[in-house]
């Protein structure tokens, strides 16, 4: 177990992986730079993901290209590490030195662009995912929980009326979400209203939809499965989700200091901040409680 100066700690697992505890993320020791001896693009990033899957590195089928969120959970200011020409880099000395000093991510700007994580310095910049000229290395990363052992269990049905069975939440979906339907951004009131509306009329003959919780909102986000959103963005959604959708979502959870301020998820790189509910979103995704049907 090492330990930065800022209290991080790592744990180096002795397979060519490091386990991030607090962030619940074990990531590959060694980035792209190391491991290939050059930078890649960002499509070359998913097909490396791809090929580490399909060979189980480390034991794990679910290696992916990092958010930009968790890129950055490795930059700690005090941290000293070196990239392939000696410059210094802020990450954690359990990582293998002579990496690439920046990391590709999963977010996204169109169909063209993606975003680079710069550990010299704390810095995010976008690149064509197609630059050979000025590429990047990435760093994989897979969530560090354990993989269903049952080969048999089907966690996402898709049913022909429209709507998703996650049998892993006990939720039930609205397979699209309100900007899919209204065609129009949706303040908090307004999402509310549009979930009430599915009630009265039954949507599906079910009367209980509602508002996703936060958590809720964050349980079908799965960078492992880009789909494009309603301007061409990515977004990332568990598979059987179609595209087309709003790049986020309104949730239900509201802060208890003020009552003006709501959750809005965002499916284009995990993250979720509060909002003045009164501002206009791209959408809402509706979701009603399973337990009970028969």
């Amino acid at each position: 177990m090492t330990e930065t100066k800022v209290g991080m700690q790592y744990l180096d697992n002795g397979d060519d992986t490091v386990t991030d505890p607090k962030h619940n993320l074990m990531w590959m020791k060694a980035d792209t730079w190391v491991r290939l001896g050059r930078l890649i693009n960002w499509h070359e990033s998913q097909e490396l993901a791809r090929t580490m899957n399909e060979e189980k590195f480390a034991g794990y089928g679910n290696w992916r290209i990092p958010s930009a969120s968790e890129a950055k959970y490795l930059f700690h200011r005090s941290a000293s590490n070196t990239d392939v020409e000696g410059c210094e880099i802020h990450i954690d000395s359990v990582f293998t030195s002579g990496c690439g000093f920046s990391t590709w991510t999963s977010q996204t700007r169109g169909a063209k662009a993606a975003m680079a994580y710069d550990y010299r310095s704390d810095y995010e910049f976008w690149l064509a995912k197609e630059n050979d000229g000025f590429p990047s290395a990435v760093r994989l990363v897979r969530d560090n929980i354990p993989e269903e052992e049952d080969s048999d269990f089907v966690r996402i049905e898709l049913h022909k009326d429209g709507t998703i069975s996650d049998h892993k939440t006990g939720l039930m979906w609205k397979a699209a979400d309100s900007y899919m339907e209204l065609d129009k951004w949706v303040s908090w009131e307004e999402a509310k209203t549009y979930v009430q509306e599915l009630n009265r009329t039954r949507y599906c003959g079910y009367q209980n939809w509602r508002m996703p919780t936060r958590k809720e909102a964050q349980a079908i986000y799965d960078v492992s499965n880009p789909v494009t959103d309603n301007y061409g963005d990515i977004v990332f959604l568990t598979k059987g989700f179609p595209a087309g959708c709003g790049l986020t979502c309104w949730t239900k959870t509201l802060n208890k200091s003020d009552k003006m301020l709501a959750i809005r998820f965002h499916y284009y790189n995990g993250d979720y901040k509060w909002h003045q509910m009164g501002l206009r979103s791209h959408g809402v995704r509706a979701v009603r409680d399973m337990k009970g049907d028969s």
